[in-house]
């Protein structure tokens, strides 16, 4: 009875183990409605969120929207677009920022806030959670 139960809680966590590393979020890069881009890649979304470019791709200059440090999609957009740790994301713009090269993403809020802010602002470029798309704003890019 004894080995059923550890046999039981072992299956358990190795359940929740692969979740962890299966189940996260998808994001959606996005952007307001009237964009006239029609799609980003994850290379132009990265070069623009790190400041490497200040402008769209078909032109325009990009006004970015960042999430609270701790939100589960900023934590997914730091590791899958970014490819960086928030504590490297931190250090990278506190280097840009003393050599007077770029300066961070404003902080919006969450995933409500930054669709609310993107409506408002039609120069653009921000993150949710796919699950939070609706026909208010565009998506330019789906990240799983």
């Amino acid at each position: 009875m004894k080995l059923s139960a550890n046999i039981a809680q072992s299956l358990a966590l190795l359940g929740m183990m692969l979740c962890a590393g299966l189940c996260r979020a998808e994001l959606a890069i996005i952007a307001h409605p009237d964009n006239p881009e029609p799609a980003l890649t994850l290379t132009q979304v990265k070069r623009i969120y790190l400041a490497k470019s200040r402008t769209f791709p078909q032109g325009g200059v990009v006004r970015l929207a960042d999430q609270r440090e701790g939100s589960p999609a900023r934590r997914e957009f730091i590791s899958k677009v970014l490819k960086k740790r928030e504590k490297q994301l931190s250090t990278y713009w506190s280097k840009m920022v003393f050599t007077g090269r770029g300066t961070p993403p404003e902080v919006v809020g969450t995933d409500n806030e930054v669709k609310q802010w993107v409506i408002k602002h039609p120069d653009s470029l921000a993150y949710i959670d796919a699950s939070k798309v609706d026909d208010t704003i565009k998506v330019l890019l789906l990240v799983p």
